[in-house]
């Protein structure tokens, strides 16, 4: 029995080397750089919680539109190394090359792998979303008070929180696209998230009733959800806006309005 708080501290000490083994798949124990697929996950949510643009994300993973996912498939969520891009190069220099070899001249196929990742995230046809159209004017997604308004805008502090009343109206802060409508990420509970352009997404957190799904157009100041409560019971919306996959100030882009 002396020997139990011994065996527990090892037990500990294993699980947390098992633990970190399966995750790494990363680096250090520190960056994530894989992830699995869970059911009801989504290339942008999985890029929005891993602050990655889901087209780069796509690109690692050799997706092709329309980003169709598997349950238990397991997705590079970080920056591939050196090593890596150089075998990539290797394959694609491997690969036969196709040309026709008439009255001896040569042309050779072009490798689209080869073009830059500006070309490669070519719009869908009919998706307004996909197009570079900049979005002229940020709305408020609720009204409320600004919960710590002199909190500075940084990498752990990476949006908004509007305080207010359960079931109060949330809306759109642009038109956009529902990409996500869900609450499989860990800490936003049912989450929203909106495609506007080819650059920004916004996100819309602790909703008590999301009143839209996937693949719905929404117009700007449309009603999408219910606010609710976060884990300690605060009733407030948490926002975010994202561009390319990285956190921006929603303050800096919200229309100067009482809200």
């Amino acid at each position: 029995m002396r020997n139990e708080p011994n065996l527990q501290r090892i037990f500990r000490l294993v699980s947390g080397f098992l633990i970190c083994f399966i995750a790494v798949l990363s680096v250090g124990c520190g960056t994530l750089v894989h992830h699995k697929v869970e059911r009801g996950d989504s290339l942008y949510s999985i890029g929005f919680y891993y602050g990655q643009d889901y087209r780069d994300i796509a690109q690692w993973n050799n997706i092709p539109t329309p980003y169709v996912l598997k349950p238990g498939q397991w997705l590079r969520v970080a920056p591939p190394d050196k090593e890596w891009w150089e075998g990539r190069k290797q394959h694609n220099n491997n690969k036969p090359s196709r040309f026709t070899n008439k009255n001896k001249k040569i042309t050779r196929a072009v490798d689209k792998n080869s073009k830059n990742t500006a070309k490669s995230r070519s719009a869908m046809p009919g998706d307004f979303t996909d197009r570079a159209n900049p979005v002229s004017r940020w709305a408020w997604p609720s009204k409320g008070k600004l919960l710590n308004p002199k909190k500075k805008f940084s990498e752990r502090n990476k949006g908004i929180d509007i305080a207010g009343r359960q079931g109060q109206p949330i809306h759109a802060t642009a038109a956009g696209k529902i990409v996500y409508s869900g609450n499989g990420l860990i800490g936003y509970g049912k989450l929203i998230i909106i495609k506007h352009n080819k650059s920004y997404l916004s996100a819309y957190a602790h909703n008590e009733k999301m009143l839209v799904k996937e693949g719905d157009i929404v117009k700007q100041n449309q009603q999408i959800a219910k606010m609710g409560q976060t884990p300690d019971q605060h009733v407030l919306l948490h926002f975010e806006i994202r561009k390319n996959g990285k956190p921006v100030d929603p303050l800096r882009l919200l229309a100067r309005q009482s809200h």
